[in-house]
Protein backbone atom coordinates (compact mmCIF):
# COMPACT_ATOMS: atom_id res chain seq x y z
CA UNK A 1 0.00 0.00 0.00
CA UNK A 2 2.92 2.33 0.75
CA UNK A 3 4.30 1.67 -2.70
CA UNK A 4 0.98 2.50 -4.30
CA UNK A 5 0.89 5.76 -2.36
CA UNK A 6 4.46 6.53 -3.47
CA UNK A 7 3.45 5.73 -7.00
CA UNK A 8 0.48 8.09 -6.78
CA UNK A 9 2.72 10.86 -5.45
CA UNK A 10 5.24 10.30 -8.26
CA UNK A 11 2.52 10.27 -10.91
CA UNK A 12 1.04 13.44 -9.40
CA UNK A 13 4.42 15.12 -9.38
CA UNK A 14 5.00 14.17 -12.99
CA UNK A 15 1.59 15.50 -13.98
CA UNK A 16 2.14 18.70 -11.99
CA UNK A 17 5.52 19.19 -13.59
CA UNK A 18 4.05 18.61 -17.03
CA UNK A 19 1.26 21.12 -16.45
CA UNK A 20 3.45 23.77 -14.85
CA UNK A 21 3.80 26.46 -17.50
CA UNK A 22 6.59 28.32 -15.72
CA UNK A 23 9.31 25.83 -14.83
CA UNK A 24 12.07 27.05 -12.58
CA UNK A 25 14.81 26.38 -15.10
CA UNK A 26 15.48 29.24 -17.49
CA UNK A 27 18.39 27.59 -19.25
CA UNK A 28 19.60 30.60 -21.22
CA UNK A 29 18.88 33.19 -18.49
CA UNK A 30 16.94 35.45 -20.81
CA UNK A 31 14.08 35.85 -18.35
CA UNK A 32 11.70 33.80 -20.47
CA UNK A 33 11.14 30.07 -20.53
CA UNK A 34 10.82 28.70 -24.05
CA UNK A 35 8.95 25.57 -25.06
CA UNK A 36 12.30 23.80 -25.45
CA UNK A 37 13.35 24.78 -21.93
CA UNK A 38 9.98 23.63 -20.64
CA UNK A 39 10.47 20.30 -22.41
CA UNK A 40 13.99 19.92 -20.99
CA UNK A 41 12.78 20.65 -17.47
CA UNK A 42 9.86 18.23 -17.80
CA UNK A 43 12.09 15.47 -19.13
CA UNK A 44 14.56 16.00 -16.25
CA UNK A 45 11.76 15.80 -13.69
CA UNK A 46 10.29 12.68 -15.26
CA UNK A 47 13.71 11.02 -15.32
CA UNK A 48 14.38 11.92 -11.68
CA UNK A 49 11.05 10.57 -10.47
CA UNK A 50 11.26 7.53 -12.69
CA UNK A 51 14.74 6.63 -11.46
CA UNK A 52 13.66 6.98 -7.83
CA UNK A 53 10.52 4.88 -8.35
CA UNK A 54 12.51 2.27 -10.26
CA UNK A 55 15.12 2.01 -7.49
CA UNK A 56 12.42 1.63 -4.84
CA UNK A 57 10.65 -1.03 -6.90
CA UNK A 58 13.92 -2.93 -7.48
CA UNK A 59 14.55 -2.92 -3.74
CA UNK A 60 11.04 -4.20 -2.99
CA UNK A 61 11.33 -6.92 -5.64
CA UNK A 62 14.68 -8.08 -4.25
CA UNK A 63 13.30 -8.17 -0.71
CA UNK A 64 10.21 -10.12 -1.78
CA UNK A 65 12.33 -12.65 -3.70
CA UNK A 66 14.62 -13.07 -0.69
CA UNK A 67 11.64 -13.69 1.60
CA UNK A 68 10.28 -16.35 -0.77
CA UNK A 69 13.67 -18.09 -1.01
CA UNK A 70 14.11 -18.03 2.77
CA UNK A 71 10.61 -19.42 3.31
CA UNK A 72 11.28 -22.18 0.77
CA UNK A 73 14.56 -23.04 2.50
CA UNK A 74 12.83 -23.08 5.91
CA UNK A 75 10.10 -25.36 4.57
CA UNK A 76 12.65 -27.72 3.05
CA UNK A 77 14.59 -27.84 6.32
CA UNK A 78 11.40 -28.59 8.30
CA UNK A 79 10.46 -31.37 5.88
CA UNK A 80 13.92 -32.94 6.21
CA UNK A 81 13.68 -32.80 10.02
CA UNK A 82 10.19 -34.31 9.81
CA UNK A 83 8.95 -31.64 12.22
CA UNK A 84 5.26 -31.26 11.36
CA UNK A 85 4.77 -28.11 13.46
CA UNK A 86 7.79 -26.38 11.90
CA UNK A 87 6.67 -27.58 8.47
CA UNK A 88 3.19 -26.05 8.97
CA UNK A 89 4.69 -22.76 10.18
CA UNK A 90 7.17 -22.72 7.27
CA UNK A 91 4.36 -23.42 4.79
CA UNK A 92 2.36 -20.48 6.21
CA UNK A 93 5.45 -18.29 5.96
CA UNK A 94 5.96 -19.39 2.34
CA UNK A 95 2.32 -18.64 1.50
CA UNK A 96 2.65 -15.16 3.02
CA UNK A 97 5.93 -14.56 1.16
CA UNK A 98 4.33 -15.64 -2.13
CA UNK A 99 1.37 -13.33 -1.49
CA UNK A 100 3.75 -10.46 -0.79
CA UNK A 101 5.65 -11.31 -3.99
CA UNK A 102 2.40 -11.22 -5.99
CA UNK A 103 1.52 -7.82 -4.46
CA UNK A 104 4.96 -6.44 -5.33
CA UNK A 105 4.60 -7.65 -8.91
CA UNK A 106 1.15 -6.07 -9.18
CA UNK A 107 2.45 -2.80 -7.74
CA UNK A 108 5.38 -2.82 -10.17
CA UNK A 109 2.95 -3.29 -13.04
CA UNK A 110 0.79 -0.40 -11.79
CA UNK A 111 3.90 1.75 -11.34
CA UNK A 112 5.00 1.09 -14.89
CA UNK A 113 1.55 2.04 -16.15
CA UNK A 114 1.46 5.20 -14.02
CA UNK A 115 4.92 6.31 -15.20
CA UNK A 116 3.88 5.68 -18.80
CA UNK A 117 0.69 7.67 -18.27
CA UNK A 118 2.59 10.50 -16.57
CA UNK A 119 5.08 10.58 -19.42
CA UNK A 120 2.26 10.77 -21.96
CA UNK A 121 0.72 13.67 -20.04
CA UNK A 122 4.08 15.42 -19.92
CA UNK A 123 4.52 15.03 -23.67
CA UNK A 124 0.99 16.31 -24.30
CA UNK A 125 1.50 19.31 -22.01
CA UNK A 126 4.80 20.12 -23.67
CA UNK A 127 3.16 19.90 -27.08
CA UNK A 128 0.45 22.31 -25.92
CA UNK A 129 3.12 24.66 -24.56
CA UNK A 130 4.99 24.55 -27.86
CA UNK A 131 1.79 25.27 -29.80
CA UNK A 132 1.00 28.17 -27.47
CA UNK A 133 4.50 29.55 -27.94
CA UNK A 134 4.09 29.25 -31.71
CA UNK A 135 0.80 31.17 -31.58
CA UNK A 136 2.41 33.87 -29.42
CA UNK A 137 5.26 34.22 -31.92
CA UNK A 138 2.75 34.47 -34.78
CA UNK A 139 0.83 37.21 -32.93
CA UNK A 140 4.06 39.10 -32.24
CA UNK A 141 5.03 38.89 -35.91
CA UNK A 142 1.59 40.12 -36.95
CA UNK A 143 1.76 43.03 -34.50
CA UNK A 144 5.26 43.93 -35.71
CA UNK A 145 4.12 43.85 -39.33
CA UNK A 146 1.08 46.00 -38.51
CA UNK A 147 3.25 48.51 -36.68
CA UNK A 148 5.78 48.59 -39.53
CA UNK A 149 2.96 49.22 -42.02
CA UNK A 150 1.58 51.99 -39.82
CA UNK A 151 5.02 53.63 -39.53
CA UNK A 152 5.48 53.38 -43.31
CA UNK A 153 2.07 54.94 -43.94
CA UNK A 154 2.83 57.74 -41.45
CA UNK A 155 6.18 58.40 -43.11
CA UNK A 156 4.55 58.45 -46.54
CA UNK A 157 1.84 60.83 -45.33
CA UNK A 158 4.41 63.15 -43.75
CA UNK A 159 6.56 63.06 -46.88
CA UNK A 160 3.50 63.97 -48.92
CA UNK A 161 2.70 66.85 -46.52
CA UNK A 162 6.27 68.14 -46.76
CA UNK A 163 6.13 67.90 -50.57
CA UNK A 164 2.87 69.85 -50.66
CA UNK A 165 4.29 72.41 -48.22
CA UNK A 166 7.30 72.92 -50.45
CA UNK A 167 5.05 73.46 -53.50
CA UNK A 168 3.20 76.26 -51.75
Amino acid sequence: MKKLALLAVVAGAISFTACNSTPSKDKNADGEVSAGEHLDHTVEEVEDHSEHAHAEMDKDIAEAKARVKKAEADLEAAVQKKDKEAERAAQESLNEANSAWDRVKATAKKAGHAVEEGTEKAVDATGRAAASTGRAIDRAIDKTADKANQVAEDAERKAKNVKEALKD
